[in-house]
């Protein structure tokens, strides 16, 4: 039997069943210690570590908050200039890449909402769907950078968190970005990839989205750190790969907003007559980092659709 143009190759329908089963494993888990953490907590104990947190701690995450998604827009202006340069006002490349990420950062899915999200915005400037789908793939890029840079200042300031081996791999990302760099500065302009291209930043742009990544992530691990007592969470640099592994955790379950995962494997991290105190940052870092933009990002989303709307009933 052949197969039609409609029906996928079955090498790709394994891979897509393969990621669906990691996803509900990775969901289960995360559901079963939630409930085994959650089940010996008393809300009253979690309450009353909400009122604890400092004001000045509330205030210091809402500020990293906005640091973060200051980092996260910058992506979304390189990205939108690399592939369609002058093509997009900044006013629309800004509010294109703020609310796209604090919308899907709450809802997840980042690849089918960001992409939806953006060609909604930036097709009223001309942008092309092809062209929305390469500044996807380079916002997705810049972010992985991000990941990477923070991965390796960590292994490379505090080796003992890999058990004595870390330096080395962070020597080795460290190469890796040398490397990536130098590949840029030779005058290599598009990455084509099977039947999909796309134009690259400057060696210049690259090294500029790397710093802002590094900044990127230390501002949201810092949303997150604000919230819990210091006797807690320890260092900085030690609750780090805490707060990366967790994300990590959360985006492969495919989760809206990678909750469950996350929060089972932060509160994995503690012992348990810590967990109530680490729930009730969790919960205060969602509301922070997550609901506030979601709900500022909606609004805004709402507005632009009335004035749209306006706009072409009066024309």
């Amino acid at each position: 039997m052949t197969h039609t143009h409609n029906e996928p190759p079955p090498e790709h329908a394994t891979r897509r069943a393969a990621k669906y089963l990691l996803a509900a494993l990775f969901v289960g888990v995360a559901a079963f210690l939630l409930h085994r953490y959650i089940a010996r907590m008393s809300w009253h104990d979690i309450r009353a570590a909400l009122e604890r947190i400092p004001r000045w701690h509330v205030l210091a995450s809402i500020g990293a908050t906005l640091v973060s998604w200051a980092c996260l827009t910058a992506y979304d202006v390189f990205a939108v200039e690399t592939v369609v340069p002058g093509g997009v006002s900044m006013r629309m490349k800004i509010f294109s890449g703020a609310t796209t990420h604090a919308i899907c950062n709450a809802l997840g899915f980042h690849a089918i909402t960001g992409t939806a999200l953006r060609y909604r915005m930036l097709s009223t400037r001309g942008v092309g769907a092809a062209d929305v789908a390469r500044v996807v793939g380079l916002v997705g890029f810049a972010v992985a950078l991000g990941f990477a840079s923070v991965t390796a200042i960590a292994l490379l300031l505090e080796p003992s968190i890999a058990h004595g081996w870390g330096r080395w791999p962070g020597v080795a990302l460290v190469i890796l970005f040398v490397v990536l760099l130098r590949w840029l500065a030779g005058k290599h302009d598009e990455l084509t990839v099977g039947k999909f291209s796309t134009p690259v930043p400057s060696a210049r742009s690259a090294g500029a989205q790397i710093a802002i990544g590094t900044l990127e992530m230390v501002a949201a691990i810092a949303v997150m750190y604000f919230l819990l007592p210091v006797d807690i969470a320890g260092s900085f640099l030690d609750f780090a790969p805490i707060y990366v592994g967790a994300i990590l955790a959360g985006i492969i379950s495919n989760t809206p907003g990678g909750i469950g995962a996350f929060e089972a494997l932060t509160l994995a991290a503690f012992p348990q007559e810590q967990r109530a105190t680490v729930l009730a940052a969790l919960l205060a870092y969602r509301v922070i980092y997550g609901l506030g933009p979601f709900v500022l990002a909606s609004l805004a989303l709402g507005g632009f659709e009335v004035r749209r709307r306006r706009a072409r009933g009066v024309a």
